[in-house]
C-alpha cells in the first residue's frame, strides 16, 4: 500500500527554511544557492508568474499541467506537457495521448451515462455495479464500453473516543456529557455480526460485489492467506444477529456499572437504551452519493430496531463529510459511524506490508480520521490469541494455521505488543527506529531490533495482525464492489485498462485515444465539489477524486507495474544487500544542525544507488539535484517533533519519521544520491529498492514557502492559522487551489524573495487566457483569472492593481 495508495508515506512534503531555531535561515538554503542568488530570484519568479497567469501554485513534473480550476463550475482543465522528461522503463508510458483533458463535474449518474452513450463525455471518472447499466436500453449499450473494476470497497468507521481520565465510555464536550456506544470495543466487534453482508451485496448492489471481513479485498491476491483468520473466528457474510445482540447486551451492562461510579445511569427500558433520562443517541454520518447511502440506511435500522439505539441519520456529501471526519479531532463528538469508502487508483501487490498498518494503527494511518487524538489500541497479541485459542495461546497460533510461531514462547516479547507495535515491525521489516514514534510503546520495544526475516514470519504476523484489527474494530469492513466505468465506444478507440482497478487510474488515462487528442472526463461530483480533501501532498489528497488528478500531474521516482513489480520510472536504482558500513561523509538531516553524519560507522544492511531525471517543472524551471535535498530535509523536518512547541512538525506524518528512522546516511551526487539502511524486504529487492526511491513532486522554494504559511503565517503579516492535515475550527487546511489559501502564499513567496509584484509582471501578459467549455451540450466562455486559485471572479487587474500592490508593500488585499 506504501505505493498502491501513492498519497501518502514517500510523497509528504520537505522543509521549511525561516525555522525559529537557533540557527540562521542561511544554514538552511541549498548549498550553492545562496538565498539571494540569481537561481533562487529567477525560481521564485516563475512560481509567482505561474499563480498569476492560472492563479494557483500546483507546479509539478508530470505528464499533465493543470491550466483551469473552476469549482464552482466543477471543471478542471490539463495540459499535455512537452517539457524534457525521462522515463526509466519501456513498460510504462511516459506521455498521454491527448493534448487537453477537461474534468466536468456531473451530478446526475443516469443522465450522464446517457451522456456518455450520446459522446458528450468520453468517459466517465466513476463507476457503478452492474444493476446501474441494466435497463438503459439496447441502443445506449451499444454506444458504451464498460470496464470492471475491483478496486472500491467500503466499511463503517466508529469514533472511539473517550474521556482519557475516565474508565468508562464518556465523552465531555463543554459542559455535556455524552455516553458512546463505540468506545466500548465489544460493541464495535459486535457489528461483525449484526451487520449481514450478504444482505448488502445482494439487495443493495444486485450480486455485484463480494462480503469483506477485514482489510484485504477478496480479489486482492493476499486474501487467500487470511480465510484462517476468518474461520477461526467464525466470520461470514451471512452475519448473526443473535451473537451481536448478546455481544452488545453483555457489553452494556458492564458500561452501566461503569458510568455509575462517575453519577450517571445507563439502562434499557422498553427496547430503548437510555443515558441519564435520554435515548442514548449515534449520529451516523451517511455518505449520500453512492450505495453507501443504502447501506448507512441500513445499518441505521438495524441499531435502532434490533440494538435500541436511537440514530440521527446525517445524510451528508463528501466535502461536508470528511471536513469533519478527517478533518477534525474526534473528541469534538461529532459523529459515531461514517460510511467509508475506499479506493485505489494503483496497481496492487501481493506484499500488503502496512494495509493493517494504514487501517487499524494509529501512529501509521486513518483510525478513525487523520486528526489527534485517534484510536487507542489495547487489544494485544497475547489477548488476541488467547481470544481464539479459549486461553491458549498456543492454541490461537494453531487455529490461524501458523508456520513460523509454533508457541508463545516463540513470540517473546511481541506477546505483549498492540497493533502499534506490531504494524511498525510488519511494515519496515525491523523494530529499529521505532522508539519514539508516537502511539508505540518505547518500553515494548527490545533494544536488539526484531526482524522479519521469511516469509512464513512475514504471513503468520500479518494473519495476527489482522486477527487484532478485527478484535479492535475500529472500523468494520462491509464489501468489495465490482463496478464498471463507462466510455463511449466511438470516441475511446484505444485504452489500457488494469485487471484489479479498470480505468480509474493514470495509465488508463494516458493511454485514452481519441480522434481528436482531446479527452473529456465526467466525474461524479454530487457534494457540488470536485474534491472533499485539500490539494496539497503533505496532508492532504485523502480522497480518490483528487489523488486521481493529482497522479497525472505529478511523475514518480518509481512506481509499481502492470506485473505487480515496483519498476523505475524517473529514477533508476542499484540495489546491494550485505552488511555495509556507514561512511563518514553519509548524512542524514536534523532541523536545528542542518546535514549530520549522525550514523557513520553504524551498519547498514542495505546500500542503494539512486539516479533521478529532475528534468524541467512544469513553469520551465529546470529541476536539479537541489529539489531532491530540500525534500528529502523537509521530510525530517515536519516529521520529528523537537520539543512541544516546534511550528514545524505535523503529527500526521507518523509513517514519514517511521521510514526515515530506517535510513542511516545519505551520499549526494549531482543527479542523485547513495542511501544506506536498515529495511530490507525479505523477499522482494523490488519492495526493497523502492523503499529508498524519494523524488520532489515540486519545486524546493514552493515546499519552503508552503512550510512558513503552515509553521509561521503571523511573521508574514498572515493573521490565519494553517495546517498541512487539520481542518479544524479556526485552523484553515492547506490547498493549493483555494483562492485565499493561495494568495496568502503569494505573499509568503514575495516577503523570502524580496521581489515586488512589479518585478513579477515586467514579463507577463496583461490579459488572462479564456478557456471554452462544453458541459452536456452548453458552450460555456469561461476566463482564467490571475491571483484567485479556483475563483471565476478577476483578482488581479494588471495596472491599477499593481499600483495599489505595491504601495502597500507587496501584500496582495485580502478578499474574502
Amino acid at each position: 500500500m506504501k505505493k498502491a495508495l501513492g498519497l501518502f508515506i514517500m510523497g509528504l512534503m520537505l522543509f521549511s527554511l525561516f525555522a525559529i531555531h537557533p540557527v540562521s535561515a542561511a544554514d538552511y538554503t541549498p548549498k550553492d544557492i545562496p538565498l539571494n542568488s540569481d537561481e533562487a530570484t529567477a525560481r521564485f519568479k516563475a512560481d509567482l508568474q505561474w499563480y498569476l497567469k492560472y492563479g494557483h501554485f500546483v507546479i509539478s513534473n508530470g505528464p499533465y499541467m493543470l491550466v483551469m480550476y473552476s469549482p464552482e463550475n466543477l471543471y478542471l482543465k490539463l495540459e499535455k506537457y512537452t517539457g524534457p522528461r525521462k522515463i526509466f522503463t519501456d513498460t510504462l508510458p511516459k506521455d498521454g495521448h491527448s493534448d487537453i483533458i477537461e474534468y466536468q463535474g456531473v451530478q446526475n449518474p443516469e443522465n450522464v451515462i446517457l451522456q456518455i452513450a450520446k459522446g458528450e463525455y468520453d468517459m466517465g471518472m466513476f463507476s457503478f455495479p452492474a444493476g446501474k447499466y441494466q435497463g438503459l436500453g439496447e441502443d445506449v449499450l451499444a454506444n458504451l464500453d464498460l470496464y470492471k473494476s475491483a478496486s472500491s470497497y467500503n466499511e463503517l468507521t466508529f469514533n472511539t473516543y473517550h474521556d482519557p481520565d475516565k474508565d468508562a465510555p464518556l465523552v465531555t464536550v463543554g459542559d455535556k456529557v455524552y455516553f458512546n456506544p463505540f468506545a466500548i470495543r465489544e460493541v464495535r466487534f459486535a457489528m461483525n455480526w449484526l451487520v449481514s453482508r450478504d444482505y448488502i451485496v445482494q439487495n443493495i448492489y444486485q450480486g455485484s460485489g463480494a462480503p469483506m471481513l477485514g482489510c484485504i479485498r477478496p480479489s486482492h491476491p493476499a486474501d487467500k492467506y487470511f480465510e484462517p483468520v476468518y474461520k477461526a473466528l467464525g466470520l461470514s457474510g451471512a452475519g448473526n444477529e443473535e451473537i451481536a445482540l448478546k455481544i452488545i447486551g453483555n457489553a452494556m451492562q458492564e458500561a452501566a456499572q461503569q458510568v455509575a461510579k462517575y453519577g450517571h445511569t445507563l439502562e434499557k427500558k422498553e427496547g430503548t437504551w437510555y443515558f441519564d433520562g435520554e435515548p442514548v443517541t449515534v449520529k451516523f454520518i451517511i455518505r449520500i452519493e453512492d450505495e453507501r447511502h443504502e447501506i448507512g440506511l441500513y445499518v441505521a435500522d438495524l441499531l435502532e430496531k434490533k440494538v435500541g439505539f436511537k440514530v440521527d441519520r446525517l445524510e451528508w456529501d463528501r466535502q461536508k463529510a470528511g471536513q469533519v471526519v478527517f478533518a477534525k479531532p474526534p473528541s469534538n463528538y461529532e459523529w459515531n459511524i461514517y460510511t467509508g469508502g475506499w479506493g485505489t487508483s494503483g496497481i496492487p501487490s501481493v506484499w500488503i506490508d502496512d494495509y493493517t498498518a494504514w487501517f487499524y494503527a494509529a501512529w501509521y494511518g486513518y483510525v478513525p480520521g487523520a486528526v489527534d487524538p485517534k484510536h487507542i489500541n489495547t487489544v494485544t497479541v497475547e489477548d488476541a490469541l488467547k481470544y481464539l485459542g479459549d486461553g491458549d495461546v498456543d492454541a490461537g497460533l494453531a487455529k490461524i494455521g501458523a508456520e513460523y510461531y509454533k508457541s508463545g514462547d516463540s513470540l517473546g516479547p511481541m506477546l505483549k505488543w498492540t497493533e502499534e507495535e506490531l504494524t511498525f515491525l510488519l511494515t519496515y521489516f525491523t523494530t529499529a527506529g521505532a522508539k519514539g514514534t508516537p502511539y508505540i510503546h518505547d518500553d515494548l520495544i527490545p533494544d536488539e531490533p526484531i526482524k522479519i526475516t521469511t516469509k512464513e514470519q512475514y504471513w503468520d504476523l500479518q494473519k495476527i495482525s489482522m486477527l487484532i484489527g478485527i478484535l479492535e474494530s475500529e472500523r468494520i469492513f462491509m464489501i468489495e464492489t465490482w463496478e464498471f466505468y463507462p466510455a463511449n465506444k466511438q470516441r475511446v478507440v484505444k485504452i489500457t485498462p488494469e485487471a484489479s482497478t479498470g480505468i480509474g487510474q493514470r495509465w488508463s488515462v494516458m493511454t485514452a485515444e481519441t480522434p481528436d487528442k482531446h479527452l473529456k472526463i465526467a466525474q461524479f461530483a454530487s457534494t457540488g465539489a470536485m474534491f472533499m480533501s485539500a490539494f496539497n501532498e503533505v496532508g492532504g489528497l485523502s480522497d480518490v477524486y483528487s489523488v486521481r488528478v493529482w497522479n497525472l500531474i505529478r511523475d514518480y521516482g518509481a512506481t509499481t507495474n502492470f506485473d505487480g513489480i515496483v519498476t523505475p520510472y524517473r529514477c533508476k536504482w542499484e540495489l546491494e544487500r550485505g552488511h555495509f558500513t556507514v561512511p563518514d561523509d553519509a548524512v542524514i538531516y536534523n532541523q536545528t544542525q542542518g546535514w549530520i553524519a549522525a550514523n557513520a560507522g553504524k551498519e547498514a544492511v542495505v546500500k542503494v544507488k539512486v539516479t533521478c531525471d529532475f528534468g524541467e517543472w512544469h513553469n520551465g524551471v529546470k529541476g536539479n539535484i537541489d529539489d531532491l535535498k530540500y525534500y528529502i530535509a523537509f521530510l525530517y523536518t515536519w516529521a520529528y517533533q523537537d520539543g512541544p512547541d516546534d511550528p514545524y512538525y505535523d503529527s500526521s506524518l507518523g509513517g514519514t519519521a517511521g521510514s526515515l528512522s530506517n535510513i542511516l546516511g545519505w551520499q549526494w551526487t549531482d543527479d542523485g544520491y547513495v542511501v544506506y539502511g536498515t529495511y530490507e524486504h525479505p523477499l522482494a529487492d523490488d519492495m526493497t529498492a523502492g523503499f529508498y526511491v524519494f523524488y520532489p513532486h515540486h519545486p524546493w522554494e514552493l515546499y519552503w514557502a508552503m512550510g512558513e504559511l503552515v509553521a509561521n503565517a503571523k511573521e508574514y503579516g498572515i493573521d490565519k492559522t494553517y495546517s498541512f492535515s487539520s481542518g479544524a475550527e479556526g485552523v484553515l487546511w492547506l490547498d493549493l487551489l483555494t483562492k485565499e489559501h493561495v494568495d496568502d502564499l503569494a505573499k509568503v513567496m514575495l516577503k523570502i524573495s524580496g521581489l515586488t509584484w512589479d518585478d513579477i509582471t515586467k514579463t507577463t501578459t496583461t490579459q488572462p487566457p479564456t478557456t471554452t467549455t462544453t458541459t452536456g451540450g452548453e458552450t460555456t466562455t469561461t476566463t482564467e483569472t490571475p491571483g484567485g486559485g479556483g475563483n471565476t471572479t478577476t483578482y488581479v487587474v494588471v495596472g491599477l492593481v499593481i499600483i495599489i500592490i505595491a504601495a502597500a508593500a507587496w501584500y496582495f488585499t485580502k478578499k474574502k
